[in-house]
């Protein structure tokens, strides 16, 4: 019982990052038309990339946004995304906290 309560705050995020990885499926590469990897290692990512996301073609190095579309290397995010994603985030943190609070209470009732 104690085991669940103390994974009880991942559960947001396990639920943020099975959204992600329904979101990257069946993208093409705008450039071959091939299909674009679902995931990507994080030591190929642009800076662009890892603040709000897109996929880099692994056999022609085509950069796309999250719908798809081929951006330059060096475009800015948009003010949007970034809101988005950082929104995204500050809710798996309440709701982790939330979840977190809860065990510690029923501990303390316990006792």
């Amino acid at each position: 019982m104690d085991f669940i309560l103390t994974l009880m705050p991942l559960i947001p995020f396990l639920f943020f990052f099975v959204f992600l990885f329904l979101i990257g499926r069946g993208k093409t590469c705008p450039a071959c038309h091939r299909p674009m990897p679902t995931l990507q290692s994080p030591f190929t990512k642009t800076r662009r990339q890892w603040l709000v996301g897109g996929y880099r073609c692994p056999s022609c190095g085509c950069e796309t946004d999250l719908k798809g579309r081929q951006v330059a290397a060096s475009t800015l995010p948009e003010q949007g995304t970034l809101m988005l994603g950082l929104g995204l985030f500050v809710f798996c943190i309440v709701i982790s906290l939330l979840l977190t609070c809860i065990p510690l209470m029923m501990l303390l009732i316990r006792n």
